[in-house]
């Protein structure tokens, strides 16, 4: 447990201080911890286009690659999503821990 809240606090370290984040950290679980705040954005039993998705994610970082955490959303468990990115859902199950 230790461990973990040296991991959100070093996670803190790549947001500004509007609370965006800034830059998207290298080691997984750091990784996680800044998904799992942005996943928080997305509600349980609601269907989001790709556009909202994005629209989500752009109000959460300061940089350009909206597709980079879309995909990390998805390959992390916190979002699921049709084969043809048509609807996206929040996931629940493992991501719950955010």
């Amino acid at each position: 447990m230790g461990e973990q809240k040296d991991y959100e606090k070093k996670a803190g370290h790549f947001y500004d201080e509007t609370g965006l984040l800034v830059k998207y950290p290298g080691k997984r679980p750091l990784r996680r911890i800044v998904l799992a705040r942005i996943a928080e954005r997305f509600v349980f039993s609601r269907d989001y286009t790709e556009k909202e998705v994005n629209q989500i994610i752009k109000s959460q970082i300061a940089f350009s690659d909206v597709e980079l955490i879309r995909r990390e959303l998805y390959e992390e468990g916190f979002l699921g999503r049709l084969r043809d990115g048509s609807k996206y859902w929040k996931e629940e199950g493992k991501n719950s821990d955010s």
